[in-house]
């Protein structure tokens, strides 16, 4: 029998999207996290309930000459990490990525593709779009982006066939959408539809800080790519080319939703860098130009799949 496609972090938010289209492709897939959401299910994946901080539990969920997509991370926004949560996030983190690092090359898995993120890269590029050489220069985003550049140097160094996607912010259906955990595109757009009948949308900071969004149907469609290819490029760029600004973003889905009547009112709350944008040249060189979901397109989509939750009346 074929090996499987493994998932670590199978219930999370890309990897629940990554599991969908795999399975819809008529791949089989293994699916593994500590919980999974039922709003997140995943028709056809079998799913492992582990513990990927321990050992054992990551060598069991291994198949020699399996693909493995290692997404598997304790991870939230930019309130999450800027507060006591990034010393034990960073280390969970560190001890998942160690043991899957090992138990791939013990089992002899075929391919590993690694999800780093944007914030391993140098804090200080100044809005300058983010590439791949910033992984090895200047200070990583806090303490979890020291440890996802430890990891994609790590992978990029195995005695194995391992790929580093470095991933910008993703957003989109089956994100988080409640708690310490949500993301900016989660927040503003539940926000928006609650400023439906409250008239009012917070933004933390002055507005002004600009991020590149990837619509996660973009993002997986990449790091399939990315596991597909005969060869190996190295770390490379996943995200979203065109920076724009929180306040424009806020705007955006108060239009949407035609709400242009609320305020936009800011607040105090941590901001993260001031800028950062995405460089997809080398995706370009390997892989010719990405499709990429406008964000109204994408905000769109998004804000109708939270709608269909009720997120937006929870909020109000």
């Amino acid at each position: 029998m074929t090996p499987p496609v493994v998932i670590l972090g199978g219930g999370g938010f890309i990897g629940a999207n990554l599991a969908r289209r795999l399975v819809a492709e008529g791949r089989r897939v293994v699916v593994v996290d500590q919980a999974f959401e039922p709003w997140r299910e995943v028709p056809g994946a079998y799913r492992l309930l582990r513990d990927l901080r321990r050992p054992d539990h990551v060598a069991s969920v291994m198949w020699p000459g399996a693909l493995v997509f290692h997404l598997a991370a304790d991870m939230g926004g930019v309130g999450y990490f800027h507060s006591d949560a990034d010393w034990p996030a960073s280390m969970n983190n560190a001890r998942i990525t160690l043991n899957v690092a090992q138990a791939a090359g013990e089992c002899d898995v075929a391919r590993l593709v690694y999800a780093s993120s944007a914030c391993a890269c140098a804090t200080e590029a100044a809005g300058d779009p983010l590439d791949e050489a910033m992984l090895h220069w200047g200070t990583p985003d806090a303490r979890y982006g020291q440890e996802k550049r430890h990891g994609a140097h790590l992978f990029t160094s195995a005695p194995y066939d391992a790929r580093v996607a470095i991933l910008h912010t993703v957003y989109g259906p089956l994100q988080e959408h409640e708690g310490v955990r949500m993301k900016f595109p989660a927040a503003v757009a539940t926000k928006a539809l609650a400023a439906r009948q409250t008239g009012r949308l917070e933004v933390w900071g002055d507005g002004t800080q600009t991020r590149s969004y990837l619509y996660v149907d973009d993002a997986v469609g990449r790091l399939i790519a990315l596991a597909d290819a005969d060869e190996n490029p190295g770390p490379i760029m996943v995200g979203a080319e065109g920076a724009v600004s929180c306040n424009e973003i806020a705007a955006l889905c108060l239009d949407i939703l035609d709400a242009r009547h609320a305020e936009i009112v800011h607040v105090d709350g941590p901001v993260g860098v001031n800028a950062r944008d995405c460089d997809l040249s080398r995706w370009r060189e390997v892989f010719g130009e990405p499709h990429q979901t406008s964000y109204r397109e994408g905000f769109g989509r998004f804000i109708d799949w939270l709608d269909s939750l009720g997120v937006g009346e929870r909020a109000a």
